[in-house]
């Protein structure tokens, strides 16, 4: 049996009252790596309405406990912040020290690894795709067609993607297959499901 899987990685900023980006690992909240955005995963899953239902029970949740602490989640692409914060994240979260193990099909020597770019904090949606055999108490994993996959991605989502300065062609390797970064995080998640699943069973 062929099991195609995809996997979703919404990045949210948590605010305060003021408007402020909020650390959100200081309050209990997931975060990723880079130390100032909310992640929040889906199971992987060849359901649309498996993942769609995943990921928004997920985020309401996470909405409701920021509503009870007083902040709030702010579903945008990308937010302008000082030189003083990005440097105090940065020191704090040892972004220098972070491997950028991003890839681009163009040859874009830019990317999306640290969250900063050009003076703005970046949050995305990141799509994990994978392919594995099953057959019987085994599971291999099949390597899949990463540019094409990419290419087919940035077509059909370049409007959104360019509308929010994100990076085409943005990917990364791993162990389940690889990860495609170039979405913003306030793009139709709906859309992208049910889009990438049908590449999946193109492809």
């Amino acid at each position: 049996m062929i099991l195609n899987e995809i996997g979703l990685e919404l990045e949210v900023f948590l605010l305060d009252k003021l408007g402020n980006i909020l650390e959100p690992s200081i309050y209990g909240f997931p975060s990723d790596e880079m130390g100032f955005l909310i992640e929040i995963r889906s199971e992987p899953s060849d359901d649309p309405r498996l993942l769609w239902n995943d990921i928004h029970l997920k985020k309401s949740i996470i909405g409701h406990k920021a509503k009870k602490l007083g902040f709030r989640l702010d579903l945008v692409p990308y937010k302008k912040v000082s030189k003083y914060f990005m440097e105090y994240i940065s020191s704090k979260y040892m972004h220098d020290l972070l491997p950028d193990h991003t890839q681009n099909i163009y040859g874009s020597i830019l990317s999306h690894h640290t969250g900063f770019l050009n003076g703005l904090a970046t949050a995305g949606l990141h799509v994990h795709f994978s392919r594995r055999e099953i057959i019987g108490n085994k599971c291999q994993i099949i390597r899949l067609p990463i540019r094409s996959i990419v290419r087919r991605m940035d077509d059909h989502f370049k409007k959104k993607i360019l509308e929010a300065n994100r990076i085409l062609g943005e990917y990364e390797l791993k162990s389940h297959g690889f990860e495609y970064r170039s979405l913003p995080n306030n793009i139709n998640i709906k859309e992208v499901i049910n889009y990438s699943i049908q590449i999946l069973e193109e492809v």
